[in-house]
């Protein structure tokens, strides 16, 4: 009996160690991004442009970005995905730039953290709302009131940025592709990578507890914070899209306060692939959004 005591003993610590360590490797595959050069510039599409350089909101870390004068007073600011950086080809922000420039917005492209020519180090949701909010600071800086600053984020940049207006008022926010919760996008992006689902609800709260204990990370979600953005949204979803479903983003879309708001979906196209999809519809949609809530 001892003897199976101990085989079995041995075995649940075996067990115990191996998901240690699974959830810890999932921690690591989750939370760091790895940096992409930043490949490309304004003058492949016929933009001129200005490099600059601003702090974070938590002041040590500096971020990299273009500023494309319009013609008009009103400012996008765009927000990548979380494994892109500003020229972002899954979205195709440099024509998307080109295309809000045309319309006469100015553009500012930036890099987060860790990204594109960013300092730092690149983490999956930590500090996205400490350099939005850098990029906002160096537009005010410029003489653009809130009211004149609006914000367009893809998929986790979609997320950083309602969490964001959550608790900063800018004119207006376009967010494509935002999941309402982060467990719902580590499933969907385990899905997409073939790994089963009843698997990863098994290994979910250790990776969760792993990712508190290593890197200090909760997270917040934006179908909590979304009630508290005072400022018209409007919510893009893809029709096809393989990681946020419409009925996350109608869940965002009812759980928001503003009765400007608006959920329109791009027939036919990709995750965050709207604009690259059907450009002229996309940047009109954009557009008519935008001088609705002026």
């Amino acid at each position: 009996m001892r003897r199976i005591y101990k085989i079995a003993l041995r075995t649940i610590a075996g067990f115990i160690l191996l998901y240690i360590m699974l959830a810890i490797m999932g921690a690591v595959l989750v939370m760091h991004i790895p940096r992409l050069p930043v490949t490309g510039s304004p003058t492949s599409v016929g933009l001129t442009y200005s490099d600059v350089s601003f702090p974070s909101r938590d002041n040590h870390i500096t971020l990299k970005g273009w500023y494309l004068p319009g013609q008009g007073e009103k400012t996008i600011l765009v927000v990548h995905g979380g494994f892109q950086n500003r020229v972002d080809e899954l979205v195709d922000t440099l024509g998307l730039a080109h295309d809000l420039v045309i319309k006469g917005y100015n553009v500012l492209l930036f890099d987060l953290r860790g990204r594109g020519e960013s300092t730092g180090k690149g983490l999956s949701m930590m500090t996205n709302e400490q350099d939005i909010g850098g990029a906002i600071n160096y537009l005010k800086s410029k003489g653009y009131s809130t009211a004149d600053i609006d914000v367009i984020g893809f998929c986790s940049g979609a997320a950083s940025s309602a969490i964001f207006i959550s608790g900063e008022n800018v004119g207006a926010a376009v967010l494509d592709g935002c999941f309402a919760t982060v467990r719902n996008m580590v499933t969907s992006q385990a899905i997409a990578k073939g790994v089963p689902k009843p698997l990863l609800d098994f290994f979910y709260p250790g990776l969760s507890a792993a990712v508190k204990i290593f890197y200090g990370y909760t997270p917040i979600n934006p179908i909590d914070t979304i009630s508290n953005a005072a400022c018209p949204i409007l919510f893009i979803h893809e029709e096809n899209d393989n990681l946020v479903s419409l009925q996350e983003v109608d869940q965002l879309f009812k759980a928001s306060t503003n009765p400007s708001n608006i959920l329109w979906e791009v027939n036919g196209a990709l995750h965050s692939e709207g604009y690259k999809s059907n450009p002229a519809s996309y940047i009109d949609e954009v557009d008519k959004f935008i001088q609705s809530v002026k």
